[in-house]
């Protein structure tokens, strides 16, 4: 994106843009069910007429019920677009909202194991060896993993570049934070100390965000520390008197150690703290540490150790 008034119109546009490839693929999720149950639901036998409406419709409702949400998230965005609509940033980004925050809840679980008999167990037994009855749990897996992956359609987001800081929309709230505030993840997310939720960023938008930001904590971090202050940088936390990683608490003056640990299956790479007292070691991943210069520049500080 361009700089000033082009970018913030094209982020306006990307935080108000409605995801027309999900409402198709739902539709036509919606449009398959009702086939599926047309087809299985004539059947003579009882037992394929009770899965194909069973399936048929399980189809139709999921496909209604993110579609339902997809519109539901895309006029709280419009919603939203109001609240940013006058500012004159020096540059500003938007678009999809990072899915990051992925978790697998009980229901989700349940819903899961229960295709899962159904699909493998019931479906084949009624078909019979019919063609069908192997084809439907792959269908069902399908539909399940695209919708999941694909059409968990969180909303989109805006952050504007100002120059005391940044103003960013996510989930249809507004959120304002001065430079010292801002946290910048190496993995191309911006966040806010205290706040959960974090956008992304690309090109200019990223590379003035993380300029600005860790410029910013590498001027007050001190003295923050020093007014007793807790300083968030996502999975780490500067105390004055401990260093909290991954909600592990180690005083500065105990730690021995922190280096580099590659993870070569899964092509992490982990900061590790290890302290005098022979605890089990803390470990985080890299990407997981916000403004790293920061963290750096405070364990020489402290603790005279580099990484």
């Amino acid at each position: 994106m361009t700089a000033d008034t082009d970018s913030h119109t094209a982020a306006l546009r990307a935080l108000t843009r409605f995801s027309v490839g999900s409402a198709v693929w739902l539709g036509l999720i919606g449009v398959g069910g009702v086939v599926y149950a047309a087809t299985l639901g004539t059947s003579s036998s009882e037992q394929v007429q009770l899965i194909g409406l069973g399936v048929g419709a399980g189809l139709v409702l999921v496909s209604l019920a993110f579609l339902v949400a997809l519109v539901v998230v895309w006029r709280r965005d419009v919603r939203a677009a109001p609240l940013v609509a006058d500012d004159r940033p020096e540059c500003a980004d938007g678009g999809a909202t990072m899915f990051y925050e992925g978790y697998v809840s009980v229901w989700s679980f349940l819903i899961a194991v229960t295709i899962v008999v159904l699909g493998i167990v019931i479906v084949p037994s009624a078909a019979e060896g019919a063609a069908w009855g192997w084809i439907t749990p792959v269908v069902m897996g399908t539909v399940a993993v695209t919708v999941g992956l694909f059409v968990r359609w969180r909303g989109c987001e805006y952050v504007g570049v100002h120059a005391d800081g940044v103003r960013m929309i996510r989930r249809g709230r507004l959120e304002t934070a001065s430079w010292s505030k801002v946290l910048y993840f190496e993995s191309g997310q911006v966040g806010i100390e205290g706040k959960p939720d974090r956008a992304g960023v690309r090109d200019e938008v990223g590379t003035r965000i993380k300029e600005s930001a860790i410029a910013a904590g590498l001027a007050t971090f001190e003295d923050r520390l020093r007014c007793g202050e807790s300083i968030d940088l996502g999975a780490v936390t500067l105390q004055p008197a401990v260093l909290v990683v991954e909600g592990v608490p180690i005083r500065w003056g105990e730690i021995d150690s922190v280096t580099y640990e590659h993870d070569g299956e899964n092509n992490w790479t982990h900061v590790v703290v290890r302290d005098r007292r022979r605890r089990p070691r803390a470990k985080v991943k890299e990407t997981g540490i916000a403004n790293i210069p920061v963290f750096k520049e405070a364990l020489r500080r402290y603790t005279g150790l580099q990484v």
